[in-house]
């Protein structure tokens, strides 16, 4: 096992995407965290990855499918963890994403798609069943200004869904902004962020002369992950400035929210995780991190309250 960089619970497991060692995904028992299987080798053809950045589940009738978001090749690559505990031959589906540069992907139960990243116009969009893209539905805020792509970095969002139903959560990396909208864009609730700040950034050019946006000294790491359950969300808060040494945008510090936004409290994990994802009773919150080695841990959390 390499790097760690996403996670994801599957019923009675739990997969982990591996940005530094072939195969590429890895699969673990959820209870004893026992190695069961992996998958992947790197490749631009189907069932290869390139950038594999994101595990997505949900709205499924296989209760054992995950999708992997290929983020260079803006791809889903669709994998039965049965076949590969199994060992049998596996034949994954390889399907196109059609729309803005999707970096965070999540399904809902009526099959539709949103998705955070670089997205055309604003933060969060929003595809149909089959992935193809049907519009942009949170945008910028009114104050923001700035040319080209440098709104699309500066607000690059973690997108998460009330596993309940109705309402995605929006995260900014960037920034310490926490966000709770309905499937259109209609604002529920600006979260109440004990740390807040904007974004802040200088205003650069890439090699082709296109307006981009620049990491300032003022730069800093928002919400570098998000996780969602009917209860609460729990978002990796940083506060790190994008240009310390080492790896900024690892974190100790679990934030715990409301769906109605209100702030609960602050867990404090005893290594510096990139990456969270949480048990359906709020019962264990598992977690992987770069350091000192790469590593994937387990954590008990507190009884919920409220």
């Amino acid at each position: 096992m390499g790097w760690i960089v996403d996670l994801a619970l599957v019923g009675d497991r739990i997969v982990g995407i591996d940005a530094m060692l072939d195969p590429s995904i890895h699969v673990f028992d959820l209870e004893s965290l026992r190695y069961l299987a992996s998958y992947g080798r790197r490749g631009d053809g189907p069932g290869e990855f390139e950038d594999p950045e994101q595990i997505v589940t949900g709205a499924s009738n296989s209760p054992d499918e995950v999708w992997i978001l290929d983020g260079r090749h803006q791809r889903l690559t669709q994998l039965s963890l049965d076949e590969l505990e199994a060992d049998t031959a596996v034949a994954p589906q390889t399907l196109a994403m059609d729309g803005p540069n999707a970096g965070s992907l999540v399904r809902v139960a009526d099959g539709r798609w949103f998705a955070g990243g670089w997205i055309t116009d604003g933060r969060v969009g929003r595809f149909h069943a089959d992935r193809s893209y049907d519009r942009t539905i949170v945008g910028f805020p009114p104050e923001a200004e700035a040319p080209g792509m440098t709104l699309l970095q500066a607000y690059e969002s973690r997108v998460v869904a009330d596993p309940a139903g109705d309402r995605l959560a929006s995260a900014t990396l960037l920034a310490g902004l926490l966000e709770i909208f309905d499937y259109d864009g209609a604002m529920i609730a600006q979260a109440a962020v004990p740390n807040p700040f904007p974004p802040s950034w200088s205003q650069g050019r890439s090699r082709g002369g296109r307006a981009v946006m620049s990491v300032g000294p003022e730069t800093r790491y928002g919400f570098t992950d998000l996780a969602a359950t009917r209860r609460f969300l729990y978002g990796l808060f940083s506060g790190g400035r994008v240009m310390e040494e080492g790896t900024p945008w690892a974190t100790k510090d679990v934030q715990v929210y409301t769906w109605d936004g209100a702030y609960v409290k602050t867990l404090r994990l005893d290594r510096a995780a990139e990456a969270i994802t949480v048990d359906a009773s709020d019962t264990w919150l598992y977690a992987s991190g770069p350091e000192p080695t790469p590593w994937v841990g387990r954590f008990r959390l507190p009884e919920p309250q409220g």
